[in-house]
């Protein structure tokens, strides 16, 4: 009986270290906004090279809270926390830097 008591103890240890989440790892970056989509917590950016990790590219991301997105616009530039784990990425602490420029509306013509 007592063994048992070893064996299941051992068990549970080894369960236990095993649900462990792998360590994550937090990237800074400096990006433009190309597109948002609020429902589905997602944001495309254009960024740059992110050292260490991957070279410059425009890519989708989650977010972690879509209300840091909600005000974003194309052409937005921001920074954010990429947090990267083992099989998950997601944006966090997202910084409008600056805005995007307002499209020019085209005047009327006239003609005489």
């Amino acid at each position: 009986m007592r063994r048992f008591l070893f064996v299941l103890l051992g068990m549970v240890v080894m369960m236990i270290g095993g649900c462990q989440t792998a360590p994550v790892k937090h990237y800074a970056i400096q990006a433009e906004v190309i597109s948002v989509d609020v429902p589905k917590k997602m944001v495309t950016v254009k960024h740059g090279e992110i050292p260490g990790l991957m070279p410059a590219m425009t890519m989708n991301y989650l977010v972690a809270d879509e209300k840091q997105i909600e005000a974003l616009k194309p052409g937005d530039k921001i920074s954010a926390d990429l947090v990267v784990g083992e099989n998950v990425g997601h944006l966090e602490k997202i910084v409008l830097g600056e805005k995007a420029a307002p499209t020019p509306v085209p005047k009327a013509s006239t003609t005489e």
